[in-house]
């Protein structure tokens, strides 16, 4: 796995427009200019630590989503949900037998 900026920029776009504001609403929400907020969605900029918890924070997703595209809760969550599923369908299985 590695990071892609572009990938991330990208990320960081769809979630701004998904929230339905400007690239110039964003950088005053989170106190960075909107240069940078730009170059940032254009995959031209990185960004800092402080930034990435400043962007997860304000769409309210993990660092990691920002960083991969990829939502480890969700995906921790899925296979307890898939584990519960199974215990269940051994249940109606053995009450099925009796």
């Amino acid at each position: 796995m590695y990071f892609n900026q572009v990938e991330f920029g990208q990320r960081v776009k769809e979630l701004r427009m998904k929230k339905g504001v400007t690239q110039e609403e964003l950088a005053e929400e989170i106190n960075y200019t909107f240069e940078h907020i730009n170059k940032i969605e254009r995959g031209r900029n990185g960004c800092s630590v402080d930034l990435l918890l400043e962007l997860s924070a304000y769409f309210q997703v993990s660092t990691d989503y920002l960083l991969t595209g990829r939502d480890y809760r969700n995906m921790v969550a899925k296979k307890q949900l898939e584990n519960v599923i199974n215990e269940l369908s051994s249940v109606v299985r053995l009450m099925e037998m009796e």
